[in-house]
């Protein structure tokens, strides 16, 4: 970490949504071949923020995404829970995206040393929020990174309205794990229970295919997967803050 970025470095809260120039000491970094993180307005070719005139949009490329944001420096302490919260948005399921947000204390990618949200089937649109708590390690300036990684030819991948504060839960309750999906392999009924309110759940097989789809809006789901064949499938599960896919057996 240099000595400009620790001087640099925020306090809480912060909140950012990419209007001023110069990103406010935020930088972008291809560790890739694709293409990279820029600032976007609203256009007859791009979509719209999620809040006033620009947004950070990664644009699809033949090669695959490896493309780091990272923040300005975040004056944190030790024990501090976290709360990270920021608006994301795919296209549509034919174009599936892929995003991840890490922590560390330098903005590098051998820096980055937590991951503390993945999404790999980002096909919502329009905007949903995600929030994540994260609790600090030790006292210190640390930086978030949003890093793309889609897969090559997809379509369009937007991130605006970043907001980090301390958290009001406890450091118990922000490890806690917040899904679960039993039995697995399963054969008629799949259980499948979260936190929050379930919205949407959407099961594809290995070649991108729809099969499933629900809208429960409760916490504690029971999804028939009797007519499913047997074998592997993916399954996209959203909440109102966000949406985390994940590998179920069909017996």
């Amino acid at each position: 970490m240099s000595l400009m970025n620790a001087q640099n470095a925020t306090d809480l809260p912060y909140s950012y949504g990419f209007e001023t120039p110069g990103l406010d000491g935020w930088t972008v970094f291809n560790a890739g071949t694709g293409n990279n993180w820029e600032v976007a307005q609203a256009s007859s070719e791009t979509p719209d923020p999620s809040e006033g005139e620009n947004y950070m949009l990664y644009y699809f490329h033949e090669n695959a995404a490896n493309s780091y944001l990272f923040s300005r420096g975040l004056n944190l302490k030790a024990g501090q829970t976290i709360n990270l919260k920021f608006d994301y948005m795919g296209i549509a399921e034919y174009f599936p995206e892929k995003m991840e947000v890490l922590v560390g204390t330098n903005p590098t990618v051998a820096g980055m040393t937590q991951q503390i949200w993945v999404d790999e089937e980002i096909i919502n649109y329009p905007y949903q929020t995600a929030s994540v708590d994260f609790t600090v390690p030790s006292d210190g300036v640390y930086y978030i990174a949003f890093r793309a990684f889609s897969d090559p030819d997809q379509f369009y991948l937007s991130l605006d309205n970043i907001k980090i504060e301390q958290s009001l839960l406890s450091t118990s309750g922000a490890n806690a794990s917040t899904l679960s999906f039993y039995p697995n392999p399963a054969k008629t009924i799949l259980n499948v229970d979260h936190a929050k309110e379930v919205t949407d759940i959407t099961v594809y097989d290995l070649s991108g295919k729809n099969v499933l789809n629900a809208k429960p809006n409760t916490k504690n789901v029971k999804l028939d997967v009797s007519k499913l064949t047997k074998g592997v499938y993916m399954m996209r599960v959203a909440t109102k803050d966000g949406a985390k896919t994940v590998k179920i057996i069909k017996d």
